[in-house]
């Protein structure tokens, strides 16, 4: 495969092998295929609601402690900072 590449691509792919970021051209395209959205993920309702439990037993139990302030108030006390 030929792949043509601007001016700029260029530069922007050997600026990134400079800063270390990538050790060649192959791992830059590599990186840059694995960024891609893929198109057969969908939107998983199992794997959302495990993460809705897990974020739900994590909270269990934490509480704010707002000293007998109002939410107001405690925002009113933020924006003077």
């Amino acid at each position: 495969m030929t792949i043509t590449l601007t001016p700029n691509q260029e530069r922007a792919i050997h600026d990134a092998i400079r800063a270390g970021v990538v050790r060649s051209v192959a791992e830059f395209i590599d990186t840059a295929i694995e960024a891609l959205p893929r198109r057969d993920a969908g939107f998983d309702v199992e794997e959302a609601r495990l993460a809705g439990a897990r974020i739900r037993e994590l909270r269990r139990g934490v509480r704010l402690d707002r000293g007998g302030l109002s939410i107001r108030a405690l925002a009113h006390i933020g924006h003077k900072y």
